[in-house]
């Protein structure tokens, strides 16, 4: 059997998640406020298709936003290899834990 149960709170109408056993609200959810004159279904549904068009958008933007990135971290280090090869810099850093 469920372990919850939900319940409209009949001061505020917020819907809350009630454990059955203790009695204590484990999650609840604001009012929701209807439009006189309005679908709620048709506005749910517009929400949804909006939604669904904003994460296909990043979705399929996403891979070339990791080309473009890829490749200024490779022509930064291209840049910077450039610069060490110029100045002859052929010495290795100084390692932090050979300090001691």
């Amino acid at each position: 059997m469920d372990e919850t149960v939900y319940v409209d709170c009949p001061h505020c109408n917020a819907r809350l998640e009630v454990d059955r056993k203790t009695g204590k609200v484990v999650k609840s959810w604001e009012k929701v406020e209807k439009k006189e004159g309005t679908d709620f279904f048709a506005e749910s549904l517009k929400k949804q298709k909006e939604e669904k068009a904003r994460l296909n958008k990043y979705f399929t933007a996403a891979p070339d936003s990791l080309k473009q990135k890829k490749k200024e971290l490779q022509d930064k280090f291209e840049a910077e290899k450039k610069r060490i090869h110029d100045e002859g810099d052929t010495e290795r850093p100084i390692n932090p834990m050979d300090l001691d």
